[in-house]
């Protein structure tokens, strides 16, 4: 588990932290003890396990989130409502006398600006993610799960690459012009992760990514098919112009230089293709055996079999 970003908010959990000890220590130093027998146990269950609840979807924000605005609502609007909660779990165990009853009045106050703050935190939240997504069209296309992307690249896996494949195959009857398949691949890759190490080679596949899909058009989906090869599917795109798409992409591919961790080694990579238009009689593991025979026969005209 990753806890980069929890040690950014180590001043929010310092809030949460004060706000449940002043309410532990408030409630209890006025509180009477029930007794056994007057305790519902079935209400503090239900009432302790929403509590518990709260408390782990704000450790889950501030695991998953930088510092911000909404990261702070989310934040604000979870701990008053877990407030809220807190008071009404207590009230389970505890009672108050007639000078102290204010303590039950005001429990559900919180609740509600809890709430509103909550409101807040998911409409900004929405306005975030739209920007997220638009980001994101490359990688996801029509859906979002994170174990169909590739750890070290960001981008689709393989396996969500063939259900697009396939999903496109079925439309080609209902489409005015079918799609075409790139294959992308470094040449001498395996000398260069010998030569360099892992740790580079991990660098130079995350950078090669990014410069696919800075290059690519909007309704395009890159993904990292297996090492150091990369599929671009292209909707809508007859032969002729994946050709042209395939051309310029290379080029910009070849004109990035990769430098090292260490700016001691810059690096410019050459890359093989393959480029296939799919057709009605194709099937996904055809289109695939295609693009990797066309790819392994340009290697061998390039004098590269790596």
């Amino acid at each position: 588990m990753n806890l980069s970003f929890l040690k950014l908010h180590r001043s929010l959990l310092l809030i949460l932290v004060v706000m449940l000890t002043s309410v532990l220590t408030l409630t209890l130093s006025y509180g009477h003890y029930k007794g056994h027998s007057q305790i519902d146990w079935f209400d503090v269950g239900g009432e302790g396990g929403i509590t518990a609840m709260t408390l782990l979807w704000i450790f889950f924000i501030l695991l998953s989130r930088p510092k911000g605005r909404v990261t702070n609502l989310l934040f604000s609007g979870l701990a008053i409502m877990n407030l809220s909660m807190t008071l009404d779990f207590i009230d389970e165990f505890v009672y108050y006398s007639n000078e102290q009853a204010w303590l039950s009045t005001i429990e559900s106050i919180p609740a509600p600006f809890g709430m509103i703050l909550m409101t807040m935190a998911l409409y900004h939240w929405h306005q975030e993610q739209m920007t997220i997504n638009q980001q994101l069209r490359n990688r996801e296309r029509f859906y979002r799960e994170h174990q169909l992307s590739d750890a070290i690249s960001g981008l689709a896996s393989a396996d969500y690459m063939k259900s697009q494949i396939s999903r496109e195959l079925n439309l080609l009857h209902h489409s005015l012009h079918g799609f075409s398949l790139l294959m992308l691949d470094i040449a001498q890759f395996d000398r260069f992760n010998r030569q360099f190490g892992d740790a580079e080679g991990d660098k130079l596949l995350q950078e090669f990514a990014q410069v696919i899909t800075l290059n690519v058009r909007e309704q395009d989906l890159v993904c990292r098919y297996a090492s150091d090869c990369f599929i671009v599917m292209l909707p809508n795109t007859e032969l002729a112009v994946a050709e042209q798409l395939s051309v310029s992409l290379v080029s910009a591919l070849e004109a990035f230089s990769f430098n090292s961790s260490d700016k001691a080694v810059s690096y410019k990579q050459k890359v093989h293709t393959s480029l296939v238009a799919a057709t009605h009689r194709d099937s996904t593991s055809g289109l695939l055996s295609q693009l990797h025979q066309k790819l392994l026969t340009n290697k061998n005209l390039h004098g590269h079999t790596a």
